[in-house]
C-alpha cells in the first residue's frame, strides 16, 4: 500500500500545472475568438 501512496505522489509531483507546451498553446491561441470582430462566430456574446 505504501509503495502504491508513494508512486502517486511521485506521479503528482511531475505534473506542471498551468504550463502549456509550444503546440497546445498554438492550439490555444488559435481557438480563441474575438466576438467583437466577428459576432457570427459568438452566440450570446460567448464563441461556440
Amino acid at each position: 500500500m505504501r509503495y502504491i501512496l508513494f508512486f502517486a505522489l511521485l506521479m503528482i509531483s511531475a505534473c506542471q500545472v498551468g504550463e502549456l507546451t509550444p503546440e497546445r498553446e498554438a492550439l490555444y491561441q488559435k481557438n480563441t475568438t474575438d466576438c467583437h470582430k466577428t459576432p457570427e462566430k459568438c452566440i450570446n456574446g460567448y464563441p461556440w
